[in-house]
C-alpha cells in the first residue's frame, strides 16, 4: 500500500502522489531519419532501446548509451528524431557507465569501464582522444568536464578516487581515495558537479558525500535510507534525487533530510527495474530504467513554499 510521508522515516509513494515528480512519458522507440543507412543496416528506420545505461543532455539533445545495442545515440527532444554516432558505441570495450557533453554539443565523453579509459568523440562519433592511465584508472564510473579550467574529472570505482586530467590526458591531481570515513570511498557509483564541488555516491561507505572544489569533505547524507545508490541528480531547488538499486526507488533529499521515497520495482509508469543513470534538464528528470529497456521522463514540481536557488549553488559553476 503506497501512502504519503507522515514522518521523518519516509514511506514509499507512487509517482502520482509525489510532491517532487510528475510522470510525463516513456522514451522507448526512436525515429531515425537523419541516417538512412540505418534502414539498410538493420532493416528499419527506428531504434528501439534495449538497455539504456547512461545519458547526457545538452542543447535539447539527449545522448543515450545503450549497452545491449552497443550504440551511442543522439536524440533531438524537439524534433523527436535520432542519429547514431557510428563507431562510438562499438569502440568501447565494455559497458559505458557515464556520458558527458560539452556546452557546444560538439564533444562527447564516455567512460569505457572494461577498457579502463575515457573516450572523447565529436558529435558524429569520430574518436578524438583516448584518456587512459593504468596507475589511476581501472574502472571509470563517472565523468564531468570543467570547461573553464580545461580539466576532466573521472571517478574510478576500483581505486575509489577522482582523478583530474588536462585536455591532453595528463593526470594533474587526485581527490578522495580508498578508505573509511570523511572524504574516503570504498566503491564509487556516481559523481556529479555541485556548484564548484561534487556529490559522490558510494555503495559501501557514506551513501552520498559532498566535496568542495579541492575534494575536501563537506558533509554526507543518506546512510539510513540508501542501500545501494546508483545515480545522483540535483534540481534547481536544491533537492537531490538518488536512485537506489536495493529497492528500485528514487529517494529525494534536501539539506540532508529525506523528503520522499518514490516508486517501486515493476513495469508500469513510475516503476523501475535498475536505474543506472539520471539526468536533469529543462525542469525534467530523465531516468535510465535500464532493465525495462526504456527512459522514463518526469516533470520536476516546484516545492510549494520554496524558491529556486541560484544556478551556481546547484550544479553549474565551473562545470557548465
Amino acid at each position: 500500500m503506497f501512502c504519503t510521508i507522515t514522518s521523518a522515516q519516509a514511506q514509499p509513494v507512487a509517482v502520482k502522489q509525489s510532491a517532487s515528480l510528475r510522470f510525463v512519458e516513456i522514451i522507448k522507440t526512436l525515429a531515425n531519419t537523419t541516417h538512412p543507412i540505418l534502414e539498410a543496416f538493420i532493416g528499419q528506420n527506428t531504434i528501439t532501446l534495449k538497455r539504456p545505461v547512461a545519458a547526457a543532455i545538452r542543447n535539447n539533445e539527449l545522448f543515450i548509451a545503450d549497452a545491449e545495442l552497443g550504440l551511442l545515440i543522439r536524440y533531438d527532444l524537439s524534433r523527436r528524431d535520432s542519429a547514431v554516432l557510428y563507431g562510438a558505441g562499438d569502440k568501447a570495450l565494455g559497458e559505458i557507465s557515464d556520458v558527458f557533453v560539452m556546452q557546444d554539443g560538439q564533444s562527447v565523453f564516455v567512460t569505457d569501464t572494461l577498457g579502463k579509459r575515457v573516450l572523447w568523440f565529436d558529435r558524429q562519433g569520430n574518436l578524438k582522444k583516448v584518456i587512459k592511465h593504468g596507475p589511476n584508472i581501472s574502472r571509470p564510473i563517472a565523468i564531468s568536464v570543467n570547461e573553464s579550467a580545461k580539466e576532466i574529472y573521472v571517478a574510478d570505482e576500483v581505486y575509489s578516487h577522482i582523478v583530474v586530467f588536462d585536455y591532453n590526458g595528463k593526470p594533474i591531481r587526485g581527490m578522495g581515495g580508498r578508505g573509511e570515513g570523511e572524504g574516503k570511498f570504498r566503491i564509487i557509483t556516481d559523481m556529479i558537479p555541485d556548484g564548484d564541488g561534487f556529490l559522490v555516491s558510494d555503495r559501501i561507505e557514506f551513501s552520498v558525500q559532498s566535496l568542495d572544489a579541492a575534494g575536501r569533505y563537506v558533509s554526507h547524507f543518506g546512510d539510513e535510507h540508501l542501500m545501494f545508490p546508483t545515480a545522483i541528480a540535483k534540481d534547481q531547488f536544491g533537492r537531490i534525487f538518488v536512485s537506489d538499486k536495493g529497492d528500485s526507488r528514487i529517494k529525494v533529499f534536501k539539506d540532508g533530510q529525506l523528503l520522499e521515497d518514490i516508486g517501486r520495482n515493476g513495469y508500469g509508469e513510475g516503476e523501475f527495474r535498475y536505474i543506472s543513470d539520471m539526468k536533469i534538464a529543462n525542469d525534467k528528470l530523465y531516468v535510465m530504467d535500464s532493465l525495462n529497456g526504456r527512459i522514463q521522463v518526469f516533470d520536476i514540481q516546484a516545492p510549494r513554499t520554496a524558491k529556486a536557488v541560484s544556478d551556481k549553488s546547484v550544479k553549474v559553476g565551473l562545470f557548465q
